[in-house]
């Protein structure tokens, strides 16, 4: 093999047009590998974009823009556009508790999307119906009159009093010229038995209900003190055809489905992390999903209950 002579080395070595180029070489690749500018981003506004933009103008004014306002449309979405990105190369995204909570709806809606749900049958929506009648069925109501012995004012001695009072009723006395005053009056038309409990306490409204039509009851108690009560009249509850309650079942279906959908590609999409839980001990303990590597949270859901008539 040719080998350079030593003297030859020295001699490049000392070369200031050596050291010129060496350097030349150094300064390029430093170059090269860390000054280099970064590419330009490129934003760019397609059709549908510009489209977007002027129908949501539309619907805000109920006018179309004219080009001046279409032009400052441009121009705002291109400031919000740089402001957009550049925020998220700087991280502004993290840590932030309701971008976080809105990244997470918004991934809940494409999870409870991502699965087509075909249209059900009527078959289907009967078969609904019937597993959850109680949300469409209408309710029992009662319309009542009742004559009210306060417990502030009469004290220990008013459940007497009622008694009395009972026994002048039943013996005809006008109902309007006993009892004490109440707040929400003297009759009740049409009330349902939540709505009874809401107005005179849990214990009074179930056992006003089965009450006989035209008669006045014993004393009942309530929040405020005793009654005694007569049922005016009686509508009974009755369960819907799905034809009456056809939307509402149709809506609670579909919102099921679609919870449904949306969990089960959760559970896809938690079964590809491997999840550490760390001081486990000092939480309630949580199922674990099928795949065993996590707690299993709470279903997707944003469903509002049945929306039934009565």
């Amino acid at each position: 093999m040719f080998a350079v002579p030593a003297r030859v080395v020295g001699r490049l070595l000392r070369e200031p047009l050596v050291h010129f180029f060496v350097i030349a070489v150094v300064l390029l690749a430093v170059h090269q590998r860390f000054l280099q500018p970064e590419p330009r981003q490129r934003i760019v506004l397609s059709p549908d974009v510009l489209r977007g933009l002027r129908q949501d103008f539309a619907r805000r004014t109920g006018a179309e823009p004219s080009p001046a306002e279409a032009a400052a449309l441009v121009e705002r979405y291109l400031d919000n556009e740089v402001l957009y990105r550049e925020a998220l190369a700087q991280g502004l995204d993290r840590g932030d508790i309701i971008v976080r909570r809105r990244l997470i709806q918004k991934m809940e809606f494409v999870l409870e999307a991502s699965e087509p749900i075909a249209t059900p049958s009527d078959a289907a929506l009967q078969q609904y119906l019937d597993a959850h009648v109680e949300r469409y069925a209408t309710r029992e109501r009662v319309s009542m009159t009742h004559v009210f012995v306060s417990t502030d004012r009469h004290g220990d001695a008013a459940e007497r009093q009622a008694a009395a009072l009972h026994a002048q009723l039943a013996a005809g006395a006008d109902p309007t010229t006993l009892g004490d005053p109440f707040l929400r009056g003297r009759e009740f038309k049409l009330y349902t038995e939540a709505d009874l409990a809401g107005i005179f306490g849990a214990a009074f409204a179930p056992a006003v209900m089965p009450l006989p039509v035209g008669e006045w009851s014993r004393p009942l108690r309530s929040s405020f003190g005793w009654h005694v009560v007569r049922l005016d009249q009686r509508t009974p509850g009755r369960r819907p055809d799905v034809r009456e309650v056809r939307d509402s079942v149709l809506r609670d279906w579909l919102e099921e489905r679609r919870t449904a959908a949306g969990r089960s590609a959760l559970d896809r999409l938690r079964a590809t992390y491997d999840i550490d839980v760390q001081e486990r001990d000092r939480l309630i303990p949580l199922s674990r999903t099928p795949s065993g590597r996590g707690p299993a949270p709470p279903p997707l859901s944003r469903t509002t209950g049945g929306r039934g008539p009565g």
